[in-house]
């Protein structure tokens, strides 16, 4: 955990500590976990509302987990996601991750293809369909963080992506040193 992000829980739980009201009748108290829950259920919410409306099947949270990656890496030369990157990435068995993208095939989500340098390795991009629902998921999530900015304020907003990036930066740095520490362990 970063200095700047330790002093904060610091101070709030100083806070909370000293705090007389019971817990009910404020957001006092509340784990990280249901704290994190809440923002979270209302992104989703919105994003599941508009995508039904648009005609989107419901999807599994593993098939939205691996077209957020897909679509993360989505660039102009639509290079797409070796299978493999996907497989570690998603931390998912390779069948699971295989079975899934067949699924997402079948509903045009996402399109296999050989890999230009290398003609047995496959690579995953985002089908026509999948390129809708990522424009519209980023179109969803942007109008979200306008209307909390403007409930919370542009600098309180500003202050929270700021701490959020960096959590998911921490987080993510300590992730790949894990993937890499097992990857050696097992040559």
């Amino acid at each position: 955990m970063t200095r700047v992000l330790h002093d904060a829980c610091l101070v709030i739980m100083a806070k909370t500590t000293r705090t007389n009201a019971p817990a009910s009748a404020s957001f006092v108290g509340r784990d990280l976990r249901s704290l994190l829950h809440v923002p979270q259920h209302d992104l989703q919410a919105q994003l599941a509302s508009r995508l039904e409306r648009l005609g989107f099947p419901s999807l599994r949270p593993a098939q939205v987990q691996i077209l957020s990656v897909i679509g993360s890496r989505l660039l102009a030369s639509d290079a797409g996601v070796r299978l493999s990157d996907l497989v570690s990435e998603v931390s998912l068995p390779k069948q699971t991750v295989g079975d899934l993208l067949d699924e997402l095939e079948d509903m045009r989500m996402v399109e296999r293809f050989p890999d230009p340098d290398h003609g047995v390795i496959k690579r995953v991009r985002l089908g026509p369909k999948g390129k809708v629902w990522a424009a519209e998921v980023k179109r969803v999530s942007a109008a979200t963080e306008a209307r909390w900015a403007t409930r919370l304020g542009s600098k309180k907003m500003k202050s929270l992506r700021a701490l959020l990036e960096e959590l998911a930066a921490t987080v993510e740095d300590r992730a790949s040193g894990r993937a890499n520490r097992v990857r050696q362990y097992k040559r």
